[in-house]
């Protein structure tokens, strides 16, 4: 893990504040940081002024070695990193991919599927496992789970 000083300000009182946060970080499933990925929260802060609750957003590198793949938060793709690699532009474009690419799911086919599951149960639906044996992935939306058929490799995006 790499720490860097990074200065934000809330968006609801203008609140400024400076605090380190991680820039790198490495695959570790024991780890806190993992475990606030996994529910989507890693980037929320809530202001010590006003107490509102928003995403801290700067640039982040998340490596998986054993999957072989860096996941990139920022502007633009850093021109030293070799192997297979994803630039997000946005926090929810790096949320909807490391859910995808965790559980070991091709993102060119199931990021649609995500999406279009978004816009019928709502923004907050987010993905949880893949059940390989049974060709299932799971979905939580507003507390309650569902399942959805998926065969890795079998997707057509004109469905």
């Amino acid at each position: 893990m790499k720490k860097r000083m990074f200065e934000f300000h809330c968006p609801n009182c203008q609140h400024s504040f400076f605090m380190a946060r991680d820039t790198y970080l490495i695959k570790d499933e024991k780890s806190l940081e993992y475990k606030r990925l996994k529910e989507q929260v890693y980037f929320r802060h809530q202001c010590q002024n006003c107490k509102v609750i928003f995403d801290l957003e700067y640039p982040l590198i998340y490596r998986d070695p054993k999957q072989q793949y860096n996941l990139i938060l920022a502007q633009k793709a850093p021109k030293d990193l070799e192997g297979n690699w994803v630039v997000t532009r946005t926090i929810r474009q790096f949320l909807n991919a490391f859910s995808i690419l965790d559980l070991g799911l091709d993102l060119h086919e199931v990021l649609p599927i995500l999406l279009s599951i978004r816009s019928q149960k709502g923004e907050k639906t987010k993905l949880i496992d893949y059940d390989p044996d049974k060709c299932v992935l799971w979905f939580e939306s507003e507390g309650f789970p569902f399942g959805v058929g998926y065969s890795k490799g079998n997707f057509s995006s004109n469905r």
